[in-house]
């Protein structure tokens, strides 16, 4: 029950960080343009990052589904790789933003400003995210985890799917806005 209100806190966040950016993006309040002429798009590298989060979720599924199957192996394995490409996805970001910066500063416009403050609210989750997805990892190798007792994996498994999930409505958000 816990987890489940903790991803409802964190999805009304981003809900209302979205919905400022929706009000800002239709109608910007010191009247100059959304993104001036010659700012730059969106980084390719949000869409290897949005690949990245995505194969980890799937890794963390298939790790759920091992342990269940009593595959701890397949669940070690699973877990590690939820846990590198959650990391993978950080440094996609990272790139992304070095990328931006080197053309569009944060308070250069309304545009940068939503992009730095919403991939950073963002990531800022899912370093929380692959803390918990490390412990799980590491309990994972050392066995930790049975068929009939993995609650850590379908804890840190709802919490990872739900950023996931935001992930894709911010991307979208994001996407869309640039145009």
């Amino acid at each position: 029950m816990g987890m489940w209100l903790f991803v409802l806190v964190v999805g009304l966040l981003f809900a209302a960080a979205l919905l400022g950016y929706a009000v800002v993006r239709v109608s910007p309040s010191d009247g100059r343009e959304w993104r001036p002429e010659g700012t730059p798009g969106l980084p390719w590298t949000l869409l290897a990052s949005t690949l990245a989060i995505l194969a980890s979720s799937l890794a963390l599924h298939r790790s759920l589904v091992a342990v269940r199957q009593g595959r701890l192996s397949a669940c070690s394995r699973s877990a590690s790789a939820a846990y590198w490409l959650g990391f993978a996805f950080v440094i996609l970001q990272g790139i992304a933003w070095w990328t931006m910066w080197q053309q569009v500063r944060i308070q250069d416009n309304l545009y940068a400003w939503t992009f730095y403050v919403l991939t950073a609210l963002h990531v800022f989750h899912v370093l929380g995210g692959i803390y918990a997805l490390g412990v799980v990892a590491s309990r994972a190798q050392a066995g930790q985890y049975r068929s009939d007792s993995h609650n850590g994996i379908v804890l840190c498994g709802i919490y990872w799917h739900s950023l996931d999930a935001i992930w894709l409505v911010l991307y979208a958000t994001l996407w869309i806005g640039s145009r």
